[in-house]
């Protein structure tokens, strides 16, 4: 098993779109998802003066997904008013750049849309940048994160309902597991399942 911190993941599961939020932390484990109408923060319950550890980590809108490892969550969902996916990926992650914390923690994000077979994940570190476009394919699961992951990996999964892809994102072989959050097309819009370790 290895680290691999914040991990994101966008795929297709039955037709639809799907994608996932997995928090692993060796530093800061006392964290949960909190669900809040068309958004989902990460609340941190210890105290500490470092401003990266809670954070938007979903947005919805009719039309977009977006999840993210920070408050770039509000500015990608800000910038997909007026621009594309891949702009707006660029734009934001370029503009904000990796986090300025001891680890100097890259910025990840991933993008789907309703009724696409497509999706976008980005990703900014100290000496790396990069935003890929992704036809999606039934049953696999493209994903990146901050550490220990070249560029992004492709896993199979499939799941029949959103808690069931939360269940699975847990079990995923990555150290420190704290919390996970699935977002699946539904009927008349996204859903959002969380659970925790």
């Amino acid at each position: 098993m290895r680290y691999v911190g914040r991990t994101l993941g966008i795929g297709l599961n039955k037709g639809k779109p799907f994608a996932f939020y997995l928090l692993c932390s060796r530093s800061f484990p006392n964290r949960r998802a909190v669900v809040k109408g068309n958004r989902v923060y990460i609340i941190n319950q210890t105290k500490t003066e470092n401003p990266y550890v809670s954070y938007p980590v979903v947005r919805l809108t009719n039309d977009y997904a977006v999840v993210t490892n920070g408050l770039h969550t509000d500015f990608i969902t800000q910038a997909l008013e007026w621009e594309k996916p891949r702009k707006a990926l660029v734009h934001v992650l370029d503009a904000l750049d990796y986090e300025r914390d001891e680890y100097n923690t890259p910025r990840i994000a991933g993008i789907i849309q309703r009724g696409q077979r497509r999706g976008w994940l980005g990703f900014v570190g100290r000496e790396e940048f990069w935003v890929r476009e992704l036809e999606l394919e039934e049953g696999k699961t493209f994903l990146t994160a901050t550490y220990n992951m070249n560029g992004f990996e492709s896993v199979e999964l499939t799941f029949s309902t959103p808690e069931e892809l939360v269940e699975k994102v847990m079990k995923l072989p990555f150290e420190h597991k704290v919390l996970a959050v699935g977002i699946v097309e539904g009927e008349s819009g996204f859903e959002v399942v969380s659970g925790k370790a």
